[in-house]
């Protein structure tokens, strides 16, 4: 299995976002707020994320840098549990990840919140 994380994986295009935001179904599952959109397209089948920490909530710029890198290694390392079954069924899912915790975790706690959150969304999308 590759464990590259690159461009391919990641929401670009500010039409896309606001869809996600708009249309996307909402989750909430402590520390993050999950914007969530599935699609049945004949494009490539994955998944595309997005990662927001909101200055709100973490006010010091190298805070929301390394929270950012931190979900970014947990997606790279476990992105297997959605890839894999959506593969299988063709779909394309983007999801929002939104840090909405006012204080700075650990890498290792965020990484096992983003495993917690990817089992959650696939449970939810095998139902």
């Amino acid at each position: 299995m590759d464990f590259s994380f690159g461009k391919a994986y990641r929401i670009s295009s500010k039409k896309r976002i606001e869809e996600v935001f708009a249309t996307g179904k909402k989750t909430h599952a402590f520390p993050f707020l999950n914007y969530i959109l599935l699609e049945e397209l004949n494009e490539v089948p994955g998944f595309e994320v997005l990662i927001s920490v909101p200055k709100k909530f973490i006010r010091k710029a190298h805070d929301r840098n390394y929270i950012k890198r931190c979900i970014r290694e947990g997606l790279r390392k476990n992105k297997g549990i959605l890839e894999e079954m959506l593969i299988l069924k063709k779909q394309r899912l983007a999801i929002c990840f939104v840090y909405i915790n006012r204080e700075v975790l650990p890498s290792e706690k965020i990484e096992n919140k983003i495993l917690e959150n990817l089992n959650k969304i696939k449970n939810d999308l095998q139902k």
